[in-house]
């Protein structure tokens, strides 16, 4: 099923790819998750509820469901949208209500038809059949027999160290969860949160200083009403390359559900 978006932007819900009308190539592409969720909401245009779009689009898929999940793939589809001018495709009707964006113009297209089908080619004449030499020796139908059964125990057996083997790692990879605590920063007039692990391991001053670069790179400004979660890599504070997440968050005092948009580098170098 595709769809026109706004005269816009061509969505194809069979593999999440995003399209503009006036190209036969796609230009982006959505994840298996976020694709689904906004399936889900064109297929539901009216006014949802939470636990319905988690139980439909999480639950019986067989994933886990949880708010934080729903939260981030909201912001994700809203700022690839936002990338083609559409604006709040999801949108927040109430507490815990949801809704497909009502102002948008939403084309149902037909599926391209199918592609017609090649003549069969004639078959080629049946092989003569050659009669087998008298003196060829054969195999006894026991030995057939044990051969494949080697076949089996063999199989078995690999089978049975993959599965040991798959055990060992579930275990030694195993981590115990702990909650991240936050310690508030103060800084300029936004919230700045910082975990208590980073702070152990880089003063105050260089971490404010972090995040600003990062935040004048990204072209956030720091505004009343916005949170910021902010963490990097030890080798972030030398000349080595480090890993960076940033959290944009906007707080609402009517609504409890907060939406931050996540921006990450895998390879990034302070100026």
């Amino acid at each position: 099923m595709r769809y026109n978006i706004n005269a816009r932007l061509i969505y194809d819900a069979t593999d999440g790819t995003l399209t503009l009308p006036d190209s036969d190539e796609p230009d982006s592409q959505l994840s298996i998750t976020a694709s689904a969720l906004l399936y889900f909401f064109l297929r539901h245009t009216g006014v949802v509820s939470r636990d319905e779009v988690l139980k439909k689009v999480w639950d019986d898929n067989g994933l886990t469901s949880s708010n934080s999940n729903l939260n981030q793939y909201l912001s994700m589809l809203r700022k690839t949208f936002r990338h083609y001018d559409i604006d709040n495709i999801i949108v927040t009707v109430s507490r815990g209500m949801l809704q497909l964006n009502q102002d948008l113009s939403i084309e149902i297209l037909a599926d391209a038809p199918p592609a017609p089908v090649a003549p069969a080619a004639p078959a080629a004449p049946p092989e003569p059949l050659v009669a087998q030499d008298a003196a060829e020796p054969r195999t006894p139908p026991a030995a057939r027999w044990h051969s494949r059964a080697r076949c089996w125990y063999l199989a078995g057996g690999c089978l049975l160290i993959m599965a040991l083997l798959l055990v060992v790692f579930t275990l030694v990879s195993a981590r115990v969860a702990r909650p991240i605590s936050l310690t508030h920063i103060s800084h300029s007039q936004c919230e700045l949160q910082a975990s208590d692990e980073m702070l152990r391991s880089v003063s105050a001053n260089a971490y404010v200083r972090n995040f600003d670069q990062v935040r004048q790179r990204l072209r956030i400004g720091g505004r009343p009403g916005e949170r910021f979660v902010f963490f990097y890599g030890d080798r972030l504070e030398t000349n080595g390359l480090g890993r960076v997440f940033l959290a944009h968050c906007a707080m609402h005092e009517d609504n409890p559900f907060s939406y931050c948009d996540n921006y990450f580098y895998y390879a990034w170098k302070p100026q």
